[in-house]
């Protein structure tokens, strides 16, 4: 069952879809999804996973972020702060949702949605579990080369820089950190130094010949099942 909401934050109007399980009347354990840059609440492989988890009883939050999809803001103007704020919004919602348990939140984020979902677990005793995917620990400026054409305020750079995300990492535990080999965005050594600081419980998954989006459908399934078993066993 689609639940659309819209939510108000600082920087504006939040749009997003709650997808609960079509059987039982809850409370449900619920995956905050987290997409990345230039992504939205419309990614494929997030459509796909909110549709998964409802299928095993378990709920989703997707959402665009300052920006993105149907949500207010330029995105141009986005920066890492600006969209922790959101994700502590959405997660805030969640909670208070009744067909949610407030005990049971967790977070899978790709990329830069990776990045916000590890700080906002380092920061939150009451996220259960967490899954970061092609997810970065830098971000460097490449003034030769804008991302899709966006020109990003030198401000993206300097708050991501205010945050030492290894160190953040360092208070995370029941992670799942997925990426794959071939990413030529995000290193793959990137997501393995993240992976390295985390507490136990923790699981990788480098997938081999994998891009940055998983765009080889194999290799999509390949994630989502590991992710599916890793919420399944902790959330």
């Amino acid at each position: 069952m689609m639940h659309p909401f819209i939510i108000d934050s600082v920087q504006g109007r939040i749009s997003a879809i709650m997808v609960t399980p079509g059987s039982g009347s809850g409370p449900h354990p619920c995956v905050v999804l987290s997409h990345g840059l230039i992504s939205s609440k419309t990614s494929s492989k997030y459509v796909v996973l909110s549709q998964r988890f409802a299928d095993m009883g378990i709920a989703s939050c997707r959402f665009d972020y300052h920006g993105c999809g149907e949500s207010s803001g330029n995105i141009q103007e986005t920066t890492l702060t600006i969209r922790l704020d959101n994700l502590d919004r959405i997660v805030e919602y969640v909670r208070n949702r009744k067909e949610i348990d407030p005990k049971r939140i967790g977070l899978l984020g790709s990329s830069f949605g990776g990045v916000t979902s590890i700080i906002k677990a380092a920061r939150d005793a009451g996220i259960k579990c967490v899954s970061p995917w092609a997810t970065p620990h830098l971000l460097k400026q490449d003034e030769s080369e804008d991302a899709e054409g966006i020109k990003f305020k030198d401000s993206l750079y300097t708050d991501f820089a205010r945050y030492d995300i290894l160190s953040e990492a360092t208070k995370v535990s029941h992670a799942l950190v997925i990426h794959g080999d071939a990413d030529d965005i995000v290193p793959c050594h990137e997501g393995i130094a993240i992976y390295e600081h985390l507490q136990q419980p923790k699981l990788s998954e480098i997938i081999k010949g994998a891009d940055h989006i998983l765009s080889d459908q194999a290799h999509r399934e390949q994630a989502i099942s590991m992710a599916l078993k890793w919420f399944g066993k902790y959330i």
